[in-house]
């Protein structure tokens, strides 16, 4: 490199405290023949919370391996029919470069999820969040970053209210349903790490949940998802161009082998905003192999930047793999690594590698550690990355209802 000298380092220490389970009905459960999110979430496009079913295996995948014991709610409308919780999530993180002295950033966020049965086989789902920090995608010149509004700010503390999804939906039967309202958009492997390139350059962060309305199909060898969306109306203007998309687009898959781990499918999408104009093909897959298995996701995207006369057009490539390991169902080891092409006149080309261990304790405490680089090819830059995160969800008593979900 001819830039050894500026080599920089980064170090994130995360503390999180989670008051109610995640989402833990990763892509990698597709190893244990869990093809899509339905078994162990409420909402079919997963996230969110977990059903019954799901809260048991949370309870199984970690070193404790206890039985989920369910509540009796038969004779309490109230908690059969509404399951909600409040998590608080903390984020302290510091980055240093050679010869610099460290800085840091603490981000804490409340964060409340309901989910309610209206009855005929209707379901309003609400998640909203409050938040000291905000943490944007990389703006772009041709894509600006969501930040939310500010609800209260002295000389050295905000406030951010944000609404992560607010969706009506309805169920026809035990494999197709409708959605309508805010929500993030379907994509291909649903990872839950919102920052890396694959999702910042697809408008797939914290922040980008657009109006939309969704249905999906699923049955044992394939799911079917087409979904039209609008403005969420948080996206903001640049030189008075709104850069809100309407479009829309649909995920299919199939299970290849019909044995529930093989799944191979295709993401194709189309939007405009007054800013831009994307097409995005995306082919990804989901093995899973008793122990291990790969998730892998290649989206290009073409691109016209309509805010400047002549309308450049220009192709994004970003790409997406993790080859994981589970030892044992409370260890599970990853590489995954990551690549970004732009193409002129707003030339990018990235390369990331990530090799992580997660320890599930128990369902309440959750161990990472791992460490990577990022390459950026163009400036021939490096930056090292090593980070411990630590996952603490202790369910305070009354904060938390629950219910077996029909």
């Amino acid at each position: 490199m001819r830039r050894a000298a500026c080599l920089t380092g980064a170090l994130g220490m995360l503390l999180c405290c989670l008051t109610a389970p995640p989402a833990t009905a990763l892509p990698t459960m597709i190893r244990l023949s869990y093809p899509n999110c339905t078994s162990c979430h409420i909402a079919p496009q997963g996230s969110g919370l977990l059903n019954a079913y799901g809260r048991g295996i949370d309870e199984a995948q970690s070193l404790r391996n206890a039985d989920y014991k369910e509540t009796d709610t038969s004779r309490n409308w109230f908690a059969r029919s509404i399951t909600q919780d409040f998590r608080s999530i903390n984020l302290e993180s510091g980055s240093y470069a050679t010869g610099q002295p460290l800085t840091g950033v603490l981000r804490s966020r409340l964060q409340y999820r309901n989910d309610t049965e209206l009855g005929a086989g209707f379901r309003l789902a609400v998640i909203g969040a409050i938040e000291d920090e905000t943490d944007p995608r990389p703006a772009l010149v041709y894509e600006p970053a969501i930040i939310p509004h500010t609800l209260y700010q002295s000389h050295d503390f905000k406030l951010y209210p944000y609404l992560v999804n607010a969706l009506l939906s309805f169920r026809f039967n035990k494999n197709k349903e409708i959605s309508f309202g805010r929500d993030q958009l379907p994509t291909g492997v649903n990872i839950p790490v919102l920052d890396t390139l694959i999702r910042t350059r697809n408008r797939l962060g914290y922040y980008d949940n657009p109006t939309q309305l969704k249905f999906f199909w699923w049955c044992k060898r394939y799911q079917l998802v087409p979904y039209a969306f609008a403005p969420g109306g948080n996206e903001p203007k640049i030189s008075g161009r709104n850069s809100g998309e309407y479009g829309g687009g649909s995920l299919a898959e199939f299970d290849l082998l019909g044995k529930e781990r093989t799944i191979v499918g295709m993401n194709i999408l189309g939007a405009e905003s007054q800013i831009e104009r994307r097409r995005l093909v995306g082919p990804y897959c989901r093995l899973g192999f008793g122990s291990w298995g790969i998730l892998a996701e290649h989206d290009i995207t073409d691109r016209t930047y309509l805010a400047e006369a002549p309308a450049p057009h220009f192709r994004q490539q970003a790409s997406f793999v993790q080859l994981f390991w589970a030892t044992r169902e409370w260890l599970v080891l990853s590489l995954i690594g990551e690549e970004l092409k732009v193409g002129n006149p707003f030339k990018e080309q990235v390369a990331a590698g990530t090799a992580e261990a997660a320890i599930r304790l128990s369902p309440e405490f959750t161990i990472t550690a791992g460490m990577g680089y990022q390459r950026n090819i163009v400036t021939e830059m490096v930056d090292p990355t090593a980070f411990v995160q630590l996952a603490m969800k202790p369910v305070f008593k009354g904060a938390v209802t629950r219910h077996q979900h029909h």
